[in-house]
């Protein structure tokens, strides 16, 4: 089952990568799914489904997350367990996130306590502020330059649309704890 979900899984990033103004929210084999309309990165498709509470997965092109321009290097991608390399904003409010990785995608976390990895569970409040919103940015802080536009140290970005995500996300997260 998990090999048909990572088949299916590719074939929709390879589709959302080809045209990622039509991007939507899809339901494929219980996980929410929606490719980028906007991106500096590597990201090319989000994730959502049932973990604990909820699983949030990034996949990327080539392995981490990085910036497009060093997706053909080999750039070290250093946010992983770490506090204030990854954030979200819904409609402007932020969300900080941190990194996990997995052999497939970028596992995303609340920023939790340094004992813990920086790792906590995402909350409630987030997946809520996913089904009211209308534009998810996720950013990383990938290399030493500052974003150019709002001066955050997150320079490595991608748009998601949130239009019809509160169907999707209601469908598959009706399950979890």
């Amino acid at each position: 089952m998990k090999i048909l979900a990572a088949a299916s899984l590719a074939l929709v990033m390879a589709v959302g990568a080809a045209s990622p103004a039509l991007a939507e929210w899809q339901v494929d084999n219980g996980v929410a799914i929606v490719s980028p309309t906007a991106n500096n990165s590597t990201m090319e498709l989000l994730a959502i489904s049932c973990g604990d509470p909820y699983l949030v997965e990034v996949y990327s092109r080539g392995g981490p997350v990085r910036p497009e321009a060093d997706s053909a290097a080999a750039a070290a991608a250093d946010y992983f367990y770490m506090a204030g390399k990854v954030e979200a904003r819904i409609d402007g409010k932020a969300f900080p996130l941190a990194a996990a990785g997995s052999d497939a995608a970028v596992v995303l976390f609340a920023q939790g306590r340094a004992a813990d990895n920086h790792l906590a569970p995402i909350g409630r409040a987030f997946v809520e502020a996913l089904k009211d919103g209308t534009s998810l940015t996720l950013a990383f802080d990938v290399t030493p330059e500052a974003n150019a536009q709002d001066g955050t140290p997150h320079e490595t970005t991608a748009e998601f649309p949130l239009a019809g995500s509160r169907a999707v996300l209601e469908e598959v997260l009706a399950s979890c704890n």
